[in-house]
């Protein structure tokens, strides 16, 4: 029981760590970075500004964890191939891969200039168009981006107004369905059907719910100032960096499940000591890396904290068992967080009370993620079949990276849409009639879907 304590706490101040360099993040001290989307918010708008660099920001943050993955199962093959005498040192080594590998890709994001890592994310996005219907993605892609641009601009109503208008354009979209249910014939599913459209309302629900939490903390509109500009960042910042703990948690449920408790207890302490080990390197090399490299790399060190947590909650699977050990073991990663923020703090940041409480409830959540019954503690097929092992880690870093064209994709549509309406009148309705016509044929789409044709279930 010990050795799980143990392990909850230390990846619970490995993530509280990482979250400290969300309150005041590094890449606002780029100035050109500021001036650009300064211009670029008294054009379209702060919060046109805000939708676009949230689809990045999450792009990074799905490419390092994918990136980790792959890694990860890179080093277990070999370490398995080679034949390993020490059974912890191959688990540790795996857990600490993981770091690695999302630190590095999180760290060429600056390193690299511009121009090459904007062309292969490019390069990603197309491979992903070839495996789909070309119409079908990109009107998923302007679905996930108006969904989100919406959920921001409601956010920024404030918490009571924006609810209401959000329910009331959740009410009139459902009433068009309806509708168009009973008018529209069923039409066959297509052979090249995009995976991005079957999951539509998913990926809107979740994207809705990011985008609104952003919108309350930039704050209501204005004339697109600098420090409007700067609040809004900050906002979206701060909603990915906790968002990347919770989806490293969920991915590294699953892929820890196979590997048992044992194994997964190990694997979550290499990633807890090479993430906290990660973060003081970055802090001590800021100067020679830069705003954006720091930022990158601090984002994969969050997604990966977040896959030592979900592997620290698989091992943790007995003390599940009762009330009074569950309840300790969260307790654990809460003190975890609390040291790594208020205690043993790496950067002299000076955290609110809410701002503690907000970090430490998504810690605990993200360990909840990995419980016995939580939905992400199970075995789930790929677009491989059922896998195990290296092979399941592999399969899950793929899906994760072929999973950041939505977000570059909706971003790049979604820059060219604004940038259209900022030319005037003319422009914004041939944009309003783009997004009206890829709802109507979105709807349509879902509704005329045959159950006869569809294929067999892949979670």
């Amino acid at each position: 029981m010990a050795r799980m304590f143990l392990g909850s706490g230390a990846a619970g101040f490995a993530f509280g760590e990482a979250a400290l360099f969300a309150v005041k993040p590094t890449l606002l001290e780029d100035g050109d970075l500021l001036s650009a989307a300064t211009l670029s918010a008294g054009r379209a708008g702060s919060t046109g500004v805000g939708v676009v660099a949230a689809c990045l920001v999450f792009t990074s943050v799905l490419l390092s964890l994918g990136s980790g993955f792959l890694l990860s199962a890179m080093a277990m093959k070999l370490l398995s191939k080679v034949g390993v005498r020490m059974p912890w040192l191959a688990e540790v080594t795996t857990g600490a891969s993981v770091v690695v590998g999302a630190v590095t890709t999180g760290l060429s994001a600056g390193i690299l200039p511009p121009w090459i890592y904007i062309t292969a994310q490019g390069i990603l996005v197309l491979i992903v168009y070839s495996y789909s219907n070309i119409n079908d993605m990109t009107t998923a892609l302007l679905i996930i981006f108006t969904t989100l641009f919406l959920s921001v601009l409601y956010g920024r109503m404030g918490v009571i107004t924006g609810l209401f208008v959000m329910g009331l354009t959740i009410s009139v979209l459902c009433a068009l369905r309806k509708a168009l249910t009973e008018r529209v014939t069923q039409r066959p599913k297509s052979k090249t059907g995009c995976r991005l459209l079957e999951r539509i309302f998913f990926y809107s629900v979740v994207v809705g719910i990011l985008g609104f939490s952003v919108g309350v903390g930039a704050g209501e509109a204005g004339e697109g100032s600098e420090e409007e500009v700067v609040l809004m960042l900050q906002s979206v910042l701060w909603v990915v960096f906790l968002s990347a703990g919770l989806l490293g948690a969920g991915l590294g449920t699953v892929a820890m499940v196979g590997l048992g408790p044992e194994v997964s207890g190990k694997v979550a302490v290499g990633a807890a000591i090479i993430s906290s080990a990660t973060l003081r390197a970055i802090l001590q090399s800021y100067s020679s890396l830069g705003a954006r490299s720091c930022m990158g790399g601090t984002l994969g060190v969050a997604a990966a904290a977040g896959v030592s947590l979900g592997a620290a909650s698989v091992a943790a699977k007995q003390a599940f068992g009762s009330r009074n050990s569950a309840l300790a073991v969260l307790g654990s990663v809460a003190v975890g967080v609390v040291l790594a923020t208020r205690g043993l703090a790496l950067k002299a940041t000076l955290l609110t009370t809410s701002e503690l409480i907000t970090i430490t409830l998504v810690a605990v959540g993200a360990f909840v993620l990995g419980a016995p019954k939580s939905p992400f503690n199970t075995q789930v097929n790929l677009q491989r079949g059922l896998l195990t092992g290296p092979e399941l880690i592999k399969g899950i870093g793929m899906e994760t990276v072929t999973a950041a064209a939505a977000p570059i994709g909706a971003g790049a549509l979604g820059a060219a849409a604004l940038g259209t309406a900022a030319l005037g009148r003319l422009g914004t309705m041939g944009v309003l009639v783009a997004i009206v016509l890829a709802l109507g044929s979105t709807l349509s789409g879902m509704i005329g879907k045959s159950p006869s044709t569809t294929s067999a279930h892949r979670d």
